[in-house]
């Protein structure tokens, strides 16, 4: 008979109030890439009739902005996978630890 570790995430050993790092960052990327596009929009309406370089100013601000959320979407990309990989690597180390224990040597 082999036996198996079974290892449980700690995250249901939060409180239910506190949130995870993930909705913390979540959240606060949400509030700005809305408030970027709430800013943007109100400056695009104000700017009608603005002088040539403001509206440049403005043009060149919201391709920044939308390269931002590009970067983000890239960001958020990566560290999934890196994060993906070390917890891979962590379950086999774990896997390995199991048969370790299950037959040690004598």
């Amino acid at each position: 008979m082999q036996e198996t570790m079974n290892v449980q995430s700690t995250t249901n050993d939060r409180e239910p109030s506190e949130p995870t790092v993930r909705e913390t960052v979540t959240d606060e990327l949400t509030r700005l890439r809305d408030e970027l596009s709430r800013t943007a929009h109100e400056i695009r309406m104000k700017s009608k009739g603005a002088s040539a370089e403001a509206q440049d100013t403005r043009r060149m601000l919201e391709r920044e902005a939308k390269r931002f959320s590009a970067e983000v979407e890239e960001a958020v990309e990566r560290t999934q996978e890196d994060l993906v990989e070390a917890g891979k690597d962590l379950q086999m180390r774990f896997q390995e630890l199991a048969k370790q224990l299950a037959h040690p040597r004598k």
